[in-house]
C-alpha cells in the first residue's frame, strides 16, 4: 500500500494546527501521524494553558534546580510517570494565560492560595520551559518574575524573538539579554517606569542592536527629553520598523524632535503617538515631515489637542504624502472644519486606507463635506466617524455617497443621532452599495449590519 510522503503529512497536518479536537483524533490513527501532530497540538497552547492538566504536565518536567524554588512552600509535586514526549520541547508560545493556569491548580490543592506560592510557580514553570523550549519564539514576562534561575536561563536562550515583559522594572536585565540575544525582533516594554534614564541605559543597548525590528515603549514616563533622546537614535537607527509611545507625556518639543527624525529616518513604518500632549505646535511639524517622509504608513495621533488648526494642517499634508495608508487623529477637536479639510484630502490623496476620526465634533456640515470626498476617493476602505454629531442630515448625506462609492468596507457611524431618517437613508443605500462588509450604527439604531454580497 502507497503512502504519502511525510512532507505531505506535515502540510495537511499543519491545517488544522487550530482544530484541537479533530487534530487529537487524528493523532489515535497511528503512531506515525501521533509523531507528527503532537508537536502541532502542543506548538501554541494559548487559552489552554489555563487547562490544570496542562500544569500538571509542566511540573512533572522540572528539574532538581526549578524545584527548589518551591521547598519554602512544602508543596507536593505531581508524581504520575513522565510523559512519553518532551511535550514543551515543542511550545513555541509562553503567555500570560499561564498565571490563570496556576491559580486554576492551586485550588485543586490544599495549600493556601497567596501572591507568593503563585509567583514561585510560575517563575518555576518559566525557568523550565527557557530549559526545555527548543523552539520558544515568544515569551510573556511580568514584575513577579524577579528570580536569577529564570535569568540565568533568559541570558542562554537564542531562540525567542518576541519579548513582552509587562512591569518587570528590571532595565539591566533587558540590556543584558540584547546584547546575548541577537534574534531578538520584537520587544514589548509597556508600563516599565523606564523615565529618563531608564531609556538612556535601554538606547545605548540598541545603538549596537541590529536586530529589533518593533520596539513597545507606552506608559514609560519618558516626557521630553526622553523623547529627543529617542530622536536623535532614530536619525541613527536601520532596522526599527514600529515604535509605540504611547501615553508619555512628551508635549509639543517632544513630537518636535520625533518629526525632525522622520525627516532623516527611512525605515520606521509605524509610529504610535497617542495621548502625548504634542499639541498644535507638536502637529504643524508632523505635517511637515509628512510632506517630505517616504517611508511612515501608519500614524497614531490620537488624543493630542490638534484642535481645529492641527486638523486642517495635517489634512494638507495629506495632499502631498504618497505613502501613509493608517491616520487616527480620534478625540483632537478639529470640529467642522477640520472635517471639510480632511474631505479635501480625501479628494486628493490616494493612498490612504484607513482614517479615524471619532470624537471630533464635526458635525453634519463636516458629514456633509466628507460624504462628497467618498464620492470621489477611490482608496479609502476604513472610516470611523463615532460620537461627531452628525444627525440625520450628515447620515443621508454618506447614504448617498454609499450608493456611489465602490472601495469603502468598513463604516462606523455609531453615537450619531442619526435619527430615523439616517437610519432610513442608509438602510436603503446598503440595497445598491455592493462592496461595504460593516456598517456600525451603535446608539442610533442598529449595531454592526453586514453585508454579505461582497465578503470576498
Amino acid at each position: 500500500m502507497k503512502t504519502l510522503p511525510i512532507e505531505c503529512y506535515y502540510i495537511i497536518f499543519n491545517n488544522f494546527r487550530h482544530d484541537y479536537k479533530n487534530l487529537f483524533s487524528c493523532a489515535l490513527v497511528s503512531r506515525k501521524w501521533c509523531r507528527i501532530i503532537i508537536p502541532l497540538l502542543w506548538s501554541e497552547p494559548e487559552h489552554h494553558f489555563k487547562d490544570i492538566r496542562l500544569i500538571r504536565t509542566f511540573l512533572l518536567t522540572l528539574n532538581a534546580k526549578e524545584q527548589s524554588l518551591l521547598i519554602p512552600f512544602k508543596i507536593t509535586l505531581p508524581n504520575h510517570p513522565k510523559p512519553l514526549f518532551e511535550y514543551t520541547s515543542y511550545i513555541t508560545s509562553v503567555t500570560s494565560d499561564l498565571c490563570d493556569g496556576i491559580k486554576n491548580w492551586l485550588p485543586n490543592k490544599s495549600y493556601e492560595i497567596g501572591h507568593e506560592l503563585d509567583n514561585a510557580i510560575k517563575c518555576s514553570l518559566i525557568a523550565m520551559f527557557l530549559r526545555t523550549c527548543k523552539n520558544l519564539k515568544y515569551l510573556n514576562l511580568d514584575e513577579t518574575i524577579c528570580n536569577q534561575i529564570v535569568f540565568e536561563n533568559l541570558y542562554k536562550n537564542t531562540t525567542i524573538t518576541s519579548l513582552d515583559l509587562f512591569k518587570f522594572n528590571a532595565i539591566d536585565v533587558v540590556v543584558k539579554i540584547l546584547y546575548k540575544n541577537s534574534n531578538l525582533t520584537s520587544l514589548n516594554l509597556r508600563s516599565n517606569q523606564l523615565g529618563l534614564e531608564g531609556v538612556k541605559t535601554l538606547l545605548k543597548a540598541l545603538y549596537k542592536n541590529t536586530a529589533l525590528n518593533t520596539l513597545n515603549l507606552c506608559n514609560n514616563q519618558l516626557c521630553t527629553e526622553g523623547a529627543e533622546m529617542l530622536a536623535k537614535f532614530l536619525c541613527n537607527n536601520t532596522t526599527l520598523i514600529s515604535l509605540n509611545l504611547f501615553a508619555n507625556n512628551l508635549g509639543s518639543e517632544g513630537g518636535y524632535a520625533l518629526a525632525n527624525a522622520l525627516c532623516n529616518n527611512n525605515t520606521l513604518k509605524y509610529l504610535n503617538l497617542h495621548y502625548n500632549r504634542l499639541g498644535l505646535e507638536g502637529g504643524q511639524a508632523l505635517a511637515d515631515a509628512l510632506c517630505k517622509n517616504d517611508t511612515l504608513i501608519s500614524l497614531n495621533l490620537c488624543w493630542n489637542n490638534l484642535g481645529l488648526d492641527g486638523g486642517k494642517i495635517l489634512a494638507d499634508a495629506l495632499c502631498m504624502n504618497t505613502t501613509l495608508t493608517f491616520l487616527d487623529l480620534s478625540e483632537n477637536n478639529i470640529g467642522s472644519e477640520g472635517g471639510k479639510a480632511l474631505a479635501n484630502a480625501l479628494c486628493k490623496n490616494n493612498t490612504l486606507i484607513s482614517l479615524k476620526i471619532s470624537w471630533n465634533n464635526i458635525e453634519s456640515e463636516g458629514g456633509k463635506a466628507l460624504a462628497d470626498a467618498l464620492c470621489k476617493n477611490t482608496s479609502l476602505k476604513d472610516l470611523n466617524l463615532q460620537c461627531n454629531k452628525l444627525g440625520s442630515e450628515g447620515g443621508k448625506a454618506l447614504a448617498d455617497a454609499l450608493c456611489k462609492n465602490t472601495t469603502l468596507k468598513v463604516l462606523n457611524l455609531q453615537s450619531n443621532k442619526l435619527g430615523f431618517e439616517g437610519g432610513k437613508a442608509l438602510a436603503d443605500a446598503l440595497c445598491k452599495n455592493n462592496t461595504l462588509t460593516s456598517l456600525n450604527i451603535g446608539k442610533s439604531g442598529t449595531i454592526f449590519i453586514t453585508n454579505d454580497k461582497n465578503k470576498n
